[in-house]
């Protein structure tokens, strides 16, 4: 597996380009209600920023199959050097959600994350009624440090939540004087959990 590119046996994972921004524009919309949820921005607080990282520097990596079909983006931000940690980000193409790819590329990347990149540990945060991502955190051995709560937006239909295929993920969402809150969870793998996972 070389730095420059990783494989398995669908996809192959490759330094982001500026003619990948083009392609992942032309992915069709999500069509499920709860969609525009997922990629709330993280409230600000004196903890996201430390003199010794990069947090202004984004690295990013594309997905493609094994036709060199753009699937998804891997993104690496708030990159601090001193502790040796990085946040995740990572996106899917609406037609390629759902099939287990997200979790193989991720597998693939951690592997790099920790081993030739030389990272200590990943942050991430998701939403908590986004459960498809959630299991795939949990199954890579990410674990829960904390949560938060945040706004929704005013364009989001609360009475959505009274679908009946929405019910159990009510628990994630509570009323505001403002509107309604979702709750996200910040989750973390070290390199030594990684490396214990077999």
């Amino acid at each position: 597996m070389s730095a420059a590119e990783l494989h398995s046996t669908r996809l192959r994972i490759r330094q982001w380009e500026r003619r990948d921004d083009t392609t992942a524009d032309r992915w069709p919309p999500y069509n499920e209600p709860l969609d525009q949820l997922w990629n709330l921005p993280r409230p600000f607080t004196a903890g996201n920023w430390n003199s010794f990282g990069e947090f202004g520097v984004r690295r990013s990596w594309a997905v493609d199959d094994m036709h060199g079909t753009l699937m998804g983006r891997i993104s690496l931000r708030e990159i601090d050097n001193r502790r040796h940690e990085a946040r995740l980000g990572i996106t899917f193409g609406a037609p390629f959600v759902g099939r287990g790819l997200g979790t193989e590329a991720l597998a693939i990347f951690l592997e790099h994350f920790f081993g030739e990149l030389g990272f200590s540990a990943m942050l991430l945060d998701v939403a908590a009624p986004n459960i498809r991502a959630v299991r795939c955190y949990d199954r890579l051995g990410f674990r829960q440090i904390s949560s938060d709560w945040r706004e929704a937006g005013m364009l989001f239909d609360r009475h959505q939540l009274d679908q009946p295929r929405f019910q159990h993920l009510r628990q994630y969402f509570r009323e505001g004087q403002r509107g309604v809150w979702v709750e996200f969870f910040e989750m973390r793998l070290d390199r030594d959990s990684w490396d214990a996972r077999v």
